[in-house]
């Protein structure tokens, strides 16, 4: 076919179960080769491309005739780092700014990404159960997971969670870690979309920030935590009015997601964080 070619010029940061992240040339253009499932790449270009038309800082995608439907190409942002490994409050506020203002991206129906890459109507409270279930049964089966008694636990306060209704739906990342969001000049960029959730309550994502990002502002009481509280507050500054009805189920919406997730070599302090989510539940 004609064009340019694409050669592999190295590997990149980022990669890690089953993906692989490279820096590539393609003519004289330097690109970020992305490759994992297809459904992965797939939920990343239409990320990006949601981004772009609510006019919101993005990755360009760049089409080629060598991708395949597990690969999506994007734009290079040479000597950028993440807020991960720049975390300055006022990275941070942009960070919370970026998050905030893709929260604010509405969704009038729940939907969600098929197989085919199609965005297809879809059940929340059958989805919320489906993600609870399958958490469960993932902690149950792992030598690692949580304790059988824990798990007893959080599945009783996680079994009113139906009752909560969300006010609205909005475009959601998924997978909200600090390493997630690149720093470009004086802004932030969302990017490593998770495919399994499209659209969600604002709470489903904060969750990953409170248990995650920064737990020692609400779960864990240590001394590597203890700038948690002013970076949350930094993050809270930039995002705006949190979504008061969904926050007050932020401690079952925790649970839900670190169920998923734990255990989490870069996330040691999880088990304590699951703990403090499950006796704040539990308190009422």
């Amino acid at each position: 076919m004609g064009g340019p070619t694409m050669r592999t010029i190295r590997p990149l940061a980022g990669g890690g179960g089953g993906a692989s992240v490279d820096l590539v040339a393609v003519g004289d253009a330097m690109r970020v080769l992305k490759r994992q499932s297809p459904r992965h790449a797939m939920a990343e270009r239409l990320f990006q491309q949601a981004l772009q038309q609510a006019g919101l800082p993005n990755l360009r995608v760049f089409e080629h005739s060598d991708l395949g439907p597990d690969q999506v190409l994007l734009e290079y942002v040479e000597g950028s780092t993440t807020v991960g490994r720049a975390l300055s409050l006022r990275s941070i506020e942009r960070y919370g700014a970026a998050v905030g203002r893709l929260h604010a991206i509405p969704s009038h129906r729940f939907v969600r990404l098929n197989s085919a890459g199609q965005l297809v109507a879809a059940n929340w409270p059958d989805f919320l159960q489906r993600t609870v279930a399958k958490g469960v049964a993932l902690q149950r089966q792992r030598a690692s997971g949580l304790d059988a008694a824990v798990l007893d636990r959080i599945e009783a306060v996680l079994a009113n969670a139906e009752a909560f209704e969300p006010a609205y739906f909005a475009l959601a990342h998924g997978d909200l870690h600090l390493n997630n969001a690149l720093v470009r000049g004086d802004e932030v960029v969302l990017f490593d979309k998770a495919p399994d959730v499209w659209v969600a309550p604002p709470v489903f994502d904060l969750a990953v920030i409170y248990s995650e990002a920064f737990p020692g502002a609400r779960y864990v009481a240590s001394e590597a935590r203890k700038s948690d509280p002013g970076r949350l507050a930094a993050f809270e500054s930039g995002y705006g009015p949190l979504p008061a009805g969904g926050m007050a189920w932020l401690d079952h919406f925790v649970l839900v997601r670190s169920l998923r997730r734990y255990p989490n070599p870069f996330v040691p302090d999880l088990l304590t964080t699951i703990e403090g989510a499950l006796s704040r539940c539990e308190a009422g």
